[in-house]
C-alpha cells in the first residue's frame, strides 16, 4: 500500500489505544469548551467542521526521533480530526496525499463507525494546510493552525461505492475551517517511525507495514484499503489479498492455505472460492473479472510466522464471455502480514460414499496398513472400517508408487496396479472401483509420508449384487511407516 500507509498505521494504533474502553457509549465528563470571546485557550483544539463548531474532548499528540508528528483532536460526540507532519519543525506543510507525499496528510472520522474516514487525498480533491506557529522542542510543547478538505467515496448500507447517473462513484467531502490547537503537551517516541529504535536493549520489534502495487491497463492501482483475511471454503483455507482503491475498483488475489515458495498458474475463469486466482473489478457496474490467464510467484510464504509475499500479472477477463472488457494487471507485488496460523491438522482418511461421509473416528473405527505380495511386488492396502462394519480398502504398489494420477482398476492381478474396494454393512459383498482414479499428492518413501486424493465407481464384479455406488471426496494422509 502506497497512500496512506502512514496514516492508516497511525490511526490503527491511535485507535487501539484510546477507543477500546468507550467503543459503544459516549464520552462522559468535563470537557473544554470552545471560546466564544476569541481568547485563545491554552490545551485546546477546536475547528469549524463543515461550518459547525467542533472542540475536542481531549487531545494527544507525539513526536518521535525521526520527526514524525501526530496529533489527533476527538469530541465528545466521538468525532475526530488527525493530522500528520514530517519532519516537525515550525512552518507550513502540504496535506495533500499523493504518491510523492504519504508523510503529511489528514483525515476526518468517527470513532464508534466503521465506515472508511475522509481523507486528504489529492486525487478525489482533497489537501489542505497545517502550520506550526510554535514548536518548543526543549519541553515538547507545540501550537498550530490548519484548514483541509477531506474526502471519501460515498457507500451504501452494504459497503459497496454509490454512483451518479454516468456511473462515476460519488465523493463525499468534509471542509475542515479555522482549525486551531494551543499549547499541547507532546509525549516523545524514541522509536524511528514507531518501530525499532535502532537495537537498543528491550526495544519494541518494527511495525510490519502490508504494501501492494499493480498496473492496470498502464495505471497505477492506487490502493487505498489493503486487507487479509483467512476464510475456510468447505474443507479449504484460503487467504483473499484484496486491495481497493478510493473510487472502488477492487483487486484480489485468492491464495489456497497449503501454497508455497515457487511460480503457479493462476486458475483460468470460474473458480469454486478454493483455486489460486486474480480478480479484478474496476466499479463501472460489471462484475468480477478474473484471470485468464495469469501467474504468481512467491517468495516468501509463512503462514505460521503470518507473511506472504509475491509477484504477479494476469489479464481480467469476464468468465462468463458476456463483458467483452479485457484488463492487463502487470507488475504486481505485495507483501502482507498478518496473524500466524497454524496449518490445519490433515484428514488421516475421509470419503462420501452417495452424498454420506464416511470418515473412521470413532472410538471403535479403525484404520490399518497392510502390505501384501501380489506377483513379486510389494502392495499397501490402507483400510478403514466404521463401527457397523462398513468397510473402505485403498490398494497400491508403495514400493514404486510416485506423486502423480493413476487409473484404479478392478483386480490386482499384475501388482502394479491401484484399486479401490467397499463392502457394506451387513453384507459380504465386496464391491470393486471400475472406474476409478488415485491421486497421490506426496510421497516420501524414506519418512513414509503419505497424502492421496482418490474416487471410484463401485460395482460387483459377478453380478451378484446390481447396485452401483459412487465413492467421492475420497483423502488419506498417513504414514505408512
Amino acid at each position: 500500500m502506497k497512500k496512506l500507509q502512514l496514516l492508516n498505521w497511525m490511526l490503527i494504533a491511535f485507535l487501539a489505544l484510546q477507543f477500546t474502553s468507550c467503543t459503544n457509549e459516549p464520552l462522559e465528563g468535563e470537557f473544554p469548551q470552545q471560546d466564544t470571546s476569541g481568547e485563545i485557550v491554552p490545551g485546546s483544539f477546536t475547528a469549524l467542521v463543515n461550518d459547525v463548531a467542533f472542540t475536542a474532548a481531549f487531545t494527544t499528540a507525539s513526536v518521535n526521533v525521526d520527526g514524525d508528528f501526530t496529533i489527533t483532536g476527538v469530541s465528545s460526540n466521538n468525532t475526530a480530526i488527525l493530522l500528520t507532519a514530517s519532519p516537525l519543525a515550525n512552518g507550513s506543510y502540504d496535506l495533500t496525499l499523493n504518491p510523492t507525499n504519504n508523510d503529511n496528510g489528514a483525515s476526518y472520522f468517527d470513532v464508534q463507525s466503521e465506515t472508511f474516514p475522509f481523507l486528504t487525498l489529492g486525487d478525489i480533491g482533497g489537501g489542505g494546510t497545517l502550520t506550526i506557529t510554535n514548536y518548543n522542542e526543549t519541553d515538547l510543547i507545540i501550537s498550530g493552525t490548519f484548514n483541509f478538505i477531506a474526502a471519501r467515496a460515498a457507500l451504501d448500507a452494504d459497503g459497496e461505492p454509490i454512483t451518479d447517473a454516468n456511473g462515476d462513484v460519488i465523493i463525499q467531502n468534509a471542509s475542515i475551517t479555522q482549525g486551531v490547537f494551543t499549547d499541547i503537551q507532546m509525549t516523545f517516541d524514541e522509536n524511528p517511525g514507531g518501530g525499532d529504535p535502532g537495537g537498543g536493549g528491550g526495544s519494541e520489534d518494527p511495525v510490519d507495514v502490508d504494501q501492494f502495487f499493480a498496473l492496470v491497463n498502464g495505471q497505477e492501482h492506487e490502493d487505498q484499503v489493503l486487507t487479509t483475511t483467512l476464510n475456510t471454503v468447505g474443507n479449504d483455507m484460503v487467504f483473499k489479498v484484496e486491495a481497493q482503491t478510493a473510487t472502488g475498483s477492487m483487486m484480489r488475489i485468492d491464495i489456497p492455505f497449503d501454497m508455497g515458495i515457487g511460480t503457479f498458474d493462476m486458475e483460468d475463469g470460474i473458480s469454486d472460492g478454493t483455486k489460486l486466482i486474480g480478480i479484478y473489478n474496476p466499479n463501472i457496474g460489471g462484475e468480477n473479472l478474473s484471470s485468464n490467464p495469469g501467474s504468481i510467484t512467491f517468495t516468501e510464504f509463512d503462514t505460521q510466522n503470518g507473511v506472504i509475499a509475491a509477484s504477479f500479472s494476469f489479464t481480467a477477463r469476464d468468465p462468463l464471455g458476456e463483458d467483452p472488457s479485457v484488463y492487463q494487471v502487470t507488475q504486481g507485488s505485495f507483501i502482507v502480514y498478518f496473524e500466524g496460523t497454524e496449518p490445519p491438522a490433515l484428514m488421516p482418511f475421509k470419503a462420501v460414499i452417495d452424498g454420506a461421509d464416511f470418515e473412521p473416528s470413532g472410538v471403535n473405527d479403525t484404520l490399518e496398513i497392510t502390505d501384501q505380495e501380489v506377483n513379486g511386488m510389494n502392495v499397501t492396502f490402507i483400510t478403514a472400517t466404521l463401527e457397523n462394519g462398513r468397510t473402505m480398502k485403498i490398494g497400491f504398489p508403495s514400493d514404486t508408487i510416485t506423486p502423480g494420477v493413476y487409473p484404479m482398476s478392478s483386480d490386482l492381478e499384475n501388482g502394479d496396479q491401484t484399486i479401490g474396494l467397499y463392502t457394506r454393512e451387513g453384507s459380504s459383498i465386496e464391491f470393486v472401483s471400475n472406474p476409478g482414479v488415485l491421486t497421490i499428492e506426496s510421497y516420501d518413501q524414506e519418512t513414509g509420508d503419505i497424502s492421496a486424493t482418490f474416487l471410484f465407481t463401485a460395482v460387483n464384479p459377478d453380478g451378484v449384487d446390481p447396485t452401483v455406488i459412487q465413492i467421492t471426496e475420497g483423502v488419506f494422509n498417513l504414514n505408512l511407516l
